[in-house]
């Protein structure tokens, strides 16, 4: 009897603390968020990360202003680039007609001369010009050298003149865009990828407006189109189909990193002995990354 009495009061005591024991590790091993409980599952290691995507343009770009006095007589062009071969020199000119078609030249204009990172400017001063500058009619031309020979003559920048006042008694200003030409090459546009998969990082550019099957060097660079720098990663050549239409893809170890910033250039030339030049240095296609 005694020993009955013992046993239950023992188990009074123990049911309360087995209870009690059982309710916190439950606790334990609950998920605080509401939920199972279980681990949620690392991404897989395939999975893409998102891509970096820069926007091939035409290149140099750069603008014009142009000025013309009534009381001297004199027209003042201002030429400002960025996006040339760097340390190259170019003629400029003034032309008859449109950026779509050859004209003959109305006026000389200063050489052009890019500094180390590509950009240039020139003002050059013009007497005599009676009637200053017209309506339309007229249009910039940025040359890829200073000779006549094909490579060089060919304009690798242009803008056509628009003047929406032409009193010969007031002061005429003239703001010209400079941008595409009808050159080979010279109006191609596009974009450059960066993608990571499987841990691999690859950059992808896809060109249109090449030259039917012809090959351009391109290169990833430290700095930015407009204030170019050093080549920090070979790429494959673009390579263009018949329908001028350019593809590359090119894998890479790792993208490097730079306080100056990183950008795709497609030059003209398609080997890097012709790049030694700087007619086939010539960028015609140039993307900032928006990388660190």
């Amino acid at each position: 009897m005694l020993f009955n009495q013992t046993n239950k009061k023992v188990s009074n005591l123990i049911l309360p603390i087995l209870s009690a024991c059982f309710l916190l590790l439950l606790a334990a091993c609950s998920d605080p968020s509401g939920g199972t409980g279980t681990t949620a599952p690392n991404p897989p290691n395939n999975v893409s990360a998102q891509a970096v995507v820069a926007t091939l343009k035409h290149s140099p770009t750069g603008t014009t202003e142009l000025s013309w006095n009534p009381e001297d007589q004199k027209l003042t062009v201002k030429i400002s680039l960025t996006g040339l071969a760097p340390n190259s020199s170019h003629a400029a000119h003034i032309h008859a007609g449109t950026c779509a078609a050859d004209g003959a030249i109305v006026y000389p204009l200063n050489t052009i001369v890019a500094n180390a990172e590509g950009a240039a400017s020139s003002e050059t001063t013009i007497e005599h010009v009676k009637n200053g500058i017209p309506a339309s009619g007229w249009y910039i031309n940025i040359h890829n050298g200073t000779t006549m020979a094909a490579i060089e003559h060919m304009p690798i920048a242009c803008g056509n003149i628009s003047n929406s006042n032409t009193s010969t008694k007031e002061k005429q200003e003239a703001h010209v865009v400079l941008g595409n030409s009808i050159a080979p090459n010279e109006s191609a546009s596009g974009q450059a990828e960066l993608a990571t998969e499987n841990g691999k990082v690859t950059l992808k550019i896809t060109l249109a407006g090449l030259v039917p099957n012809s090959k351009h060097i391109a290169h990833i660079h430290a700095g930015s189109c407009e204030e170019q720098g050093a080549v920090v990663v070979m790429l494959n050549p673009v390579v263009a189909d018949a329908q001028g239409n350019g593809t590359s893809v090119t894998t890479i170890e790792k993208v490097p990193s730079t306080a100056k910033g990183l950008y795709v250039n497609v030059h003209m030339g398609g080997t890097m002995d012709q790049l030694k030049q700087s007619a086939f240095f010539n960028p015609i296609a140039c993307g900032n990354l928006p990388v660190k």
